[in-house]
């Protein structure tokens, strides 16, 4: 694969949002389709039985998969200079990320919706936040940025793009 430059965005446990579909947009990044992923790993008789096989793992390095995905991602994008990846999940599979953000304001909204006991939302936040760190903590010093819950859309997508133009990456 040529050099491509990385960005993964999540809100988890959320599949997409606005903010980030604005953010893709603005640097003019291809973004991936997870779900056309899937379909193209699917597709091939080897990878579906390694998929199978790992059905009921955890999300988190795993090296076989690991390199499943990045094939996947070449025959659907290895000529895009720039990819825009949703979720965290991929820095589990991809060799090099040039900046993450991850946004908790969903987390913090489950953890705290009425009838939540306010224990089970603590351990939420808490198990989430342990979850997705284990993926970020490998990211190179100053390739992460968190949105903590309260920022409205367009100050997320505004402070996306000003750490990105950082990177060199908007």
């Amino acid at each position: 694969m040529a050099k491509q430059r990385i960005i993964v965005l999540d809100n988890p446990p959320l599949e997409r949002d606005a903010w980030a579909d604005a953010v893709f947009q603005a640097v003019g990044c291809v973004q991936v389709d997870n779900q056309q992923v899937s379909r193209t790993m699917a597709a091939n008789p080897d990878t579906l039985k390694l998929l199978l096989a790992n059905a009921g793992a955890m999300p988190g390095p795993n090296a076989p998969l690991a390199a499943k995905y990045r094939e996947a991602l070449i025959q659907l994008h290895g000529d895009a200079p720039l990819l825009g990846l949703w979720g965290t999940a991929w820095l589990s599979y991809m060799d090099a990320i040039d900046a993450c953000i991850v946004d908790w304001s969903e987390v913090e909204a489950r953890a705290s919706a009425p009838g939540v006991p306010a224990g089970d939302g603590e351990m939420f936040r808490q198990k989430s936040r342990s979850f997705v760190h284990a993926s970020t903590d490998r990211l190179p010093e100053g390739r992460l940025l968190e949105f903590e819950p309260g920022l409205e859309t367009g100050a997320r997508t505004a402070r996306a793009l000003d750490f990105l133009r950082t990177l060199d990456l908007a």
